[in-house]
């Protein structure tokens, strides 16, 4: 572009232009001021409000290491990463809807992966011969759909970004959860006293694996996160998990953990860093790789030789919804027989926001309904913080 000399023009003119668009900058200033809650409202001062926030303490001196600073970019539009994106094949406007819905009134944005379909990919753009038979087109079109967001991290160069697969849901205190597993992140990613991180989650991560249905510990590495008296935690008896699981023998049934991973099964939400994002075009994409994407992603994290570094939660923040009516609508990757429901569930979510929607939209706080009455308890104080280095308790 090239840019003319203007012609000279008289100070006062001048002076009115700058006061004007000094005007216009604080006034959108004040706008997204008003928009964004605080990091009080954010953590909620009420065990009891809609959103379900619950304020946070600390036991030890752990707490002075964490400066609210460092967690300030959780309240923006898309969760303290760059981008969301959710991964949406564009036959199933269904799911595309009720996603958009759920993350409307959970407070967030996000951007569409197109999702693929394997079959109208050439075997050329593929990395290694994935195994013929009824599953093929929908592992390829899975894989594939995954890679792209691993792509448009890299081609945009973002610093991070949180990908959802289109039938995942989350409880509805889910940022006062994301807030308490950014504490246990920073941790575990050994964040100096005082500092403030690019990331809230802390810097040095590849992957975040918040939403699985099975996810293994670093058998070596005893480092724990607790997040005790938290009501959103799946009691016990409902905890649904296809694999390897902490064990969580030792912890009472409202605490949740948050630790370094070996790797699990199932994408339903992960972050990547850029850098992570590089390595899993690497290795499975540009690399030989023939299986499906979360077995790949769970060897990524396995093989420490890689120096990939994935941080995990269990329970599980997030997980898979089964929505009212037939059953043959809930994958496009699997089939099996059909069910017809009249009411949705979803795995592992104490109080879920889809089968909520309605009553977040309405602004029926007392309306809000847990999957499991009855058998979540009432807790009183805060979710309690505390951190262990050892196996011994």
């Amino acid at each position: 572009m090239i840019f003319r000399e203007p012609q000279k023009k008289p100070a006062f003119f001048f002076g009115l232009t700058c006061l004007f668009l000094l005007s216009l900058i604080l006034l959108q200033r004040k706008h997204d001021l008003l928009r964004q809650p605080s990091i009080d409202t954010f953590k909620g001062a009420s065990s009891k409000s809609a959103a379900g926030g619950r304020t946070t303490s600390f036991s030890g001196s752990r707490q002075t290491q964490l400066p609210e600073v460092s967690l300030k970019a959780l309240q923006n539009q898309t969760l303290g990463f760059e981008k969301v994106y959710v991964i949406n094949l564009p036959k199933r406007t269904d799911k595309l809807d009720a996603i958009r819905l759920a993350a409307a009134v959970t407070g967030f944005n996000f951007d569409v992966i197109v999702g693929q379909n394997g079959a109208d990919m050439s075997p050329k753009a593929l990395p290694g011969p994935f195994e013929d038979g009824p599953m093929r087109n929908a592992t390829v079109g899975c894989w594939r759909s995954h890679m792209q967001a691993a792509h448009d991290i890299v081609n945009n160069r973002l610093s991070s970004a949180l990908i959802f697969e289109d039938d995942a849901d989350w409880d509805i205190s889910f940022r006062s959860q994301l807030l308490n597993f950014a504490i246990g992140s920073q941790w575990l990613l050994n964040t100096a006293s005082g500092a403030t991180p690019h990331s809230p989650y802390g810097d040095g991560w590849d992957l975040l694996w918040l939403g699985h249905c099975a996810l293994a510990p670093i058998k070596d590495d005893p480092r724990r996160v607790l997040l005790e008296n938290d009501p959103s935690t799946t009691p016990f008896t409902h905890r649904f998990n296809l694999g390897d699981i902490p064990d969580m023998q030792r912890y009472d049934n409202t605490t949740r953990i948050v630790y370094a991973t070996d790797g699990g099964t199932c994408l339903y939400a992960y972050a990547l860093s850029y850098r992570g994002a590089q390595k899993i075009l690497f290795h499975l994409s540009m690399s030989y790789f023939h299986r499906p994407v979360d077995f790949g992603i769970h060897d990524m994290c396995n093989d420490h030789s890689r120096a990939f570094r994935c941080i995990g939660v269990f329970p599980q923040l997030v997980d898979s919804h089964r929505g009212a009516g037939s059953s043959l609508k809930d994958s496009d990757i699997s089939k099996g027989d059909e069910v017809d429901r009249k009411k949705g569930f979803s795995y592992n979510i104490v109080r879920s926001t889809r089968l909520n929607v309605e009553h977040l939209i309405d602004g029926q706080e007392s309306q809000i309904e847990s999957q499991w009455p009855g058998e979540v308890p009432e807790l009183d104080g805060p979710v309690r913080v505390s951190f262990s280095e050892t196996f011994e308790e």
